[in-house]
């Protein structure tokens, strides 16, 4: 791997662990109120960027990879993610920021949330390899999800006793551990020709995100209106997504 494309994943995972201090901007009141009123949109929003992102990585795990082992690699990430969220349900809480939690569940957060950056991290490296601009829209799509989950720690820790710096403390902490997964995922590309099969399982983690965490259902908003407007920001995210695979030219 050339140095220059190494220093450019570690300032994407530095990226990515920024956003363990965004529940600074909760602190006040105002921006609070606002923000919160909004997360939902951002959910919908991403949804549309892990979209074409998975559709993406999946395309050039296909062209890495014959098909079968494509299709082999995108299970097994799916069924990872799933695994993860059976056993670790508070890992995926960002549509609700007002429950309460214990000490005890938040220390799973905090467990199952760093085993999420480490697959972040893993998922870096070949998205890099493959091109800078997947590199960079693997990064936006991790950044989005990451500032969701992110925010909604903030608040879990901050309702089970945590002080507003030690909750950021362990929000930054946990976030470190892309790093760890950035090293993984580097030595065990170093080590075999594993980078489809990389992919592969990449695609099929965002893929359960997408259907399982972000996607819009209809169940959820009792207004047409407003379930409407949720479909058109998963819209907005895909096109933003196109937009950026024009602007780069390769995504």
């Amino acid at each position: 791997m050339e140095e220059s494309m190494g220093i450019e994943i570690l300032i994407a995972a530095g990226a990515v662990m920024l956003t363990s201090l965004v529940g600074v901007v909760f602190v006040h009141h105002i921006a609070k109120a606002f923000l919160e009123k909004r997360l939902s949109y951002l959910v919908s929003f991403s949804a549309g960027v892990f979209l074409v992102t998975a559709g993406v990585i999946a395309l050039e795990a296909f062209n890495t990879i014959p098909v079968w082992g494509g299709i082999v690699g995108m299970v097994l990430g799916y069924g990872v993610a799933w695994g993860m969220h059976a056993l670790m349900p508070e890992t995926h809480h960002h549509h609700d920021s007002s429950c309460t939690r214990s000490h005890g569940s938040a220390s799973k957060l905090l467990i199952g949330s760093a085993i999420h950056n480490v697959v972040d991290g893993i998922i870096l490296v070949p998205a890099f390899l493959v091109s800078p601009a997947l590199g960079v829209a693997t990064t936006v799509s991790i950044i989005i999800h990451e500032t969701l989950k992110k925010t909604s720690n903030f608040f879990v820790l901050r309702q089970s006793g945590y002080s507003t710096v030690k909750a950021l403390a362990l929000n930054l902490g946990v976030s470190s551990t892309i790093l760890l997964g950035v090293a993984l995922s580097y030595f065990a590309l170093a080590t075999g020709e594993i980078e489809g099969a990389l992919l592969a399982i990449s695609a099929g983690f965002f893929l359960h995100v997408v259907l399982h965490d972000l996607l819009p259902r209809r169940h959820d908003h009792h207004e047409a209106s407003h379930y409407i407007r949720h479909v058109a920001l998963t819209l907005l995210g895909i096109a933003t997504m196109v937009g950026m695979g024009v602007f780069f030219g390769h995504v």
